[in-house]
């Protein structure tokens, strides 16, 4: 899918600059196109802001694909009944569709809620997500 991406040279530095945002380091080299793909879908996911246009097109690409090929995955692993497969790729879809890490609140894909609130939330990181309905509005604010 990805195989016509090439890394040009106007976009090293950019792809250098941002392989220091992503929240997963990237083993490759930003030179090779497989490293471009993973730094653009970690950037998206994580809401990253691309400096220069070099880059725009690409990422408007890996993202419509990523989440076509999360998609097909996804209904590939479920027709297979591989279900531990199939909550992994799940997983991984939201992710990509919803622009939220799996380890970040689920309230970071509303746009009005303060980013600060979500972090605090994320640092109470012993409370699971669940049981945040059966806490009342003081023991949230604690």
């Amino acid at each position: 899918e990805f195989s016509h991406i090439t890394v040009r040279e106007e976009e090293k530095l950019e792809l250098v600059k941002l392989a220091a945002k992503v929240p997963i380091p990237v083993k490759e080299s930003p030179s090779e196109p497989s490293a471009k793909i993973n730094i653009l879908l970690q950037a998206y996911i994580s809401k990253l802001k691309l400096d220069g246009f070099a880059l725009v097109s690409d990422m408007a690409f890996v993202q419509q694909s990523a989440a076509r090929i999360m998609r097909a995955l996804f209904e590939i692993a479920l027709r297979r009944n591989w279900s531990g497969l199939t909550k992994l790729i799940l997983a991984f879809a939201n992710m990509v569709a919803h622009r939220v890490w799996r380890s970040q609140s689920p309230l970071r894909q509303f746009k009005n809620v303060p980013e600060i609130v979500s972090r605090k939330l994320e640092r109470k990181s012993d409370i699971e997500w669940a049981r945040y309905a059966d806490l009342t509005p003081s023991d949230i604010g604690e």
